[in-house]
């Protein structure tokens, strides 16, 4: 199965019949030639075969109507055959060359805005850099080699939006408004926040929502145990006192939230498996898939893995937080365009009293192709934070980074109310 063929199904909401699809090498041109006995063979349920049916159909006279567009978007250039001639191989490029032209202008005018999808543009550009590929001479040398790896690094490109910000800042809130799903990332008016990478990416597989949740290894939390009891004495040096003290909140944070704030009361071994019962797959050293129908049963269920506290919950239930042991979060949501293309990244924010989630983000900046630094609206011209984020991005643009672009936003405006407004209202 080609792009062209996974784009269609993706485009028509038929995403589940993807697989099929491949495992019948389903191309573009035996996408053309399906007759209706072989729709009914390939898609027995009625439902997803009237929906099928019908937008190939759509296709198809869209296709006869515009029949230059769709050449020029759907073919495959003929590969070129390996030889020795210089002058042959200089006037077989030439003929090749008139069969991949991009779209004229008659045919860009024909194309009205908004009238072909995002999967489709895609696809368009892809068959083009296709032609591109096979039209780079055979031989072995550094410039095309250097071409090969850039189209096929240009096939697997998605932008990556790393949300930045000082811990309390809006920056999951964000996310949630900016895809249009309230609640997805859990939020609000808890003592922490995120404690952990969280992605944020499209699921194009199916209408669900689905979290992937990565553990580190159990080796890993032992080794944080044993730095519990490696704190070295009294120390003359106050800067060195002041790193201990950071530490031993850092790791005092993490027993804390998995063992309960009487950890260090506990006499049976603290790698003992019943504390990890709720969670096999960390013993197994296999990742954990949660999946919800709505974005609302899937944020309550999250809390323990992503953040350090929060308001909910009683007694036992309330302290057994599950972050100290996840390296990453990755949700899939269903029926997002804009995720189909980008994936977001919440990190916990910069200045956190916890040490291990404040140099978090310093590690991840350079990985991102766009920064987006998040301040309150009220605090954004003068919070430390914010600008260390802005100085540590702007250091990876054009710098051997992957940083592209820096926006600066500002949350929480909502809140804010005018002085003189306020002052009126207590007047009156």
């Amino acid at each position: 199965m080609d792009e062209f063929v996974l784009n269609k199904l993706t485009e028509w909401d038929l995403s589940q019949l993807i697989p099929t699809f491949k495992e019948h090498e389903i191309d573009t041109k035996s996408l053309y030639l399906l007759d209706d006995q072989d729709i009914a063979d390939l898609i027995p349920k009625m439902g997803p075969r009237s929906k099928f049916k019908m937008s190939l159909k759509l296709l198809k006279e869209q296709n006869t109507a515009n029949p230059e567009t769709v050449e020029s978007s759907a073919q495959v250039c003929p590969s070129t055959s390996d030889t020795s001639d210089k002058g042959k191989r200089e006037s077989d490029l030439q003929g090749e060359s008139s069969q991949c032209q991009p779209p004229n202008k008659k045919q860009r005018l024909a194309i009205k805005p908004g009238s072909d999808s995002d999967e489709k543009i895609l696809s368009d550009v892809k068959n083009i850099m296709e032609c591109v590929h096979l039209k780079i001479p055979h031989q072995d040398n550094k410039l095309n080699n250097f071409l090969r790896d850039k189209i096929k690094n240009l096939k697997m490109d998605k932008m990556v939006v790393g949300v930045f910000g000082r811990t309390g800042a809006g920056k999951s809130s964000l996310i949630n408004a900016v895809i249009g799903v309230k609640k997805l990332l859990p939020s609000g008016k808890c003592r922490a926040c995120t404690s952990v990478m969280i992605k944020v990416e499209a699921n194009k597989d199916n209408s669900k929502y689905e979290a992937n949740i990565e553990f580190i290894t159990k080796e890993e939390w032992k080794n944080e145990m044993r730095d519990s009891q490696d704190f070295p004495g009294d120390h003359a040096d106050q800067e060195s006192d002041q790193r201990d003290d950071d530490d031993r909140l850092d790791i005092d944070d993490k027993l804390s939230a998995l063992y309960g704030e009487d950890w260090e009361n506990k006499s049976d071994d603290l790698m003992n498996d019943k504390y990890f019962e709720e969670i096999p797959e960390f013993l197994l050293s296999k990742g954990k898939t949660l999946t919800v129908e709505t974005a609302k049963e899937l944020s309550p269920i999250l809390l323990r893995y992503t953040r350090s506290a929060s308001k909910d919950g009683d007694g036992e239930d309330a302290k057994r937080w599950y972050w100290p042991l996840v390296k990453c979060v990755t949700i899939k949501v269903p029926n997002q365009d804009l995720l189909k293309h980008v994936t977001l990244m919440d990190l916990p924010g910069n200045g956190d009293r916890n040490k291990s989630r404040d140099k978090m983000w310093k590690t991840l900046v350079g990985n991102c192709s766009t920064v987006w630094i998040v301040s309150e609206m009220n605090r954004a011209g003068s919070e430390q934070e914010a600008w260390e984020i802005l100085e540590t991005a702007s250091s990876f643009m054009g710098n051997a980074g992957q940083c592209q672009q820096i926006h600066f936003i500002c949350t929480k405006s909502d809140l804010i109310v005018d002085s003189e407004d306020s002052d009126d209202s207590e007047d009156q």
